[in-house]
């Protein structure tokens, strides 16, 4: 029940920021950019999307080393499966999901491995702000920061700060836990005292596990390789970002195919953080009016609401839809279904 009711709430959340989306667009000329663009672009595009998850399984590989060596090629379609149910299950549980995976089919403990998703999400945050950082130094975003802040009502220092701290601090707390294990348990312990019976056990176990998948970050040398890692696994993405710009000639609204790369890096990073929240399936909605509204609001040209409402939604379906179509394929060939591996979502804070 719990977790149907997540489901709908996930869909309902979708639904409403879809209206929000296609109430502040002229639809009609939205539909016209749509049918003019350029869609065979999307096939290179969708091939940098699948080299970019290439660099994510070769990342998380070396997250999980420490437990076990799995091959990139044994690991691939776990990513791939973990990113489609994503993106098409609310609240994020496709990364409950590749954790119970990958702990089926490898025999690593799936709380641990839960873990070093855990830290690829924070890694890959970090990632991006860092993008945003390096791009603002040659490019002002004072107006699209204050754009946001008119459009959401929130002042923009608190939503630079709402989009930086949490996963900054985040960071250094999972570092901290690598470094000083002992201390970190200890804690966990004391807290699960409190709890009563069964759950106080549960807690520590599971805090246990947490803590062995943050291994890795004790290694300043590995943190560097992984954050190197990072950077390929964005940059590509940015190529899918950047060729579907091309094909609805936003680099002629833009000054040029050099600010379409940099409106490319900058839109992936900034729709990537904001649209990150737990809610909506796939981010549904939210990634939608995130990517538009930073489009239109980019200092490097004139870009029509409707033209980068078509793009939007035409980045986030070539995003979405070949993850959904090659990871059912991987669980077919596995003779895997989607539905246990959801309903599995509680066993993937045990041990196999």
């Amino acid at each position: 029940m719990l977790g149907r009711g997540r489901l709908w709430i996930g869909l309902g959340l979708s639904a409403a920021l879809l209206a929000v989306f296609l109430l502040t667009v002229d639809v009609g000329r939205m539909a016209g950019s749509l049918a003019e663009a350029n869609y065979l672009w999307t096939i290179p595009a969708i091939g940098c999307y699948m080299v970019s998850t290439v660099f994510r399984t070769m990342r998380w590989r070396a997250l999980l080393a420490h437990m076990k060596s799995v091959s990139v090629r044994r690991l691939f379609p776990v990513v791939v499966v973990g990113y489609m149910a994503n993106n098409v299950l609310p609240m994020r549980l496709g990364e409950l999901v590749r954790s119970y995976y990958v702990g089926e089919r490898e025999g690593v403990s799936r709380g641990a491995a839960l873990a070093t998703v855990l830290v690829e999400r924070v890694m890959d945050a970090i990632t991006l702000i860092a993008f945003i950082v390096v791009v603002a130094l040659f490019v002002p975003l004072g107006g699209v920061v204050h754009g946001f802040g008119q459009r959401s009502g929130v002042a923009w220092p608190l939503l630079v700060v709402g989009a930086t701290v949490p996963f900054l601090v985040a960071f250094g707390a999972m570092v901290l836990v690598a470094r000083y294990p002992g201390a970190s348990q200890a804690l966990v312990d004391r807290v699960a005292g409190l709890l009563p019976g069964r759950a106080g056990s549960l807690f520590s176990g599971l805090g246990a596990k947490l803590i062995l998948g943050m291994v890795p970050l004790r290694s300043a040398r590995l943190v560097a390789a992984l954050f190197a890692l990072s950077v390929p696994v964005w940059l590509f993405e940015a190529g899918l970002f950047y060729l579907i710009g091309i094909s609805f000639g936003l680099h002629g609204a833009l000054g040029g195919y050099g600010d379409l790369a940099v409106a490319a890096v900058l839109v992936t990073a900034i729709a990537n953080i904001g649209s990150s929240v737990p809610a909506a399936p796939g981010g549904i909605g939210l990634f939608e009016l995130i990517a538009r509204e930073t489009l239109v609001l980019l200092p490097l040209g004139a870009v029509d609401r409707a033209v980068a409402g078509g793009y939007a939604a035409v980045v986030h379906a070539v995003l979405l839809l070949p993850m959904i179509a090659l990871g059912q394929a991987f669980l077919w060939l596995d003779h895997v279904s989607l539905r246990r591996l959801w309903r599995s979502e509680t066993p993937a804070m045990e041990e196999p």
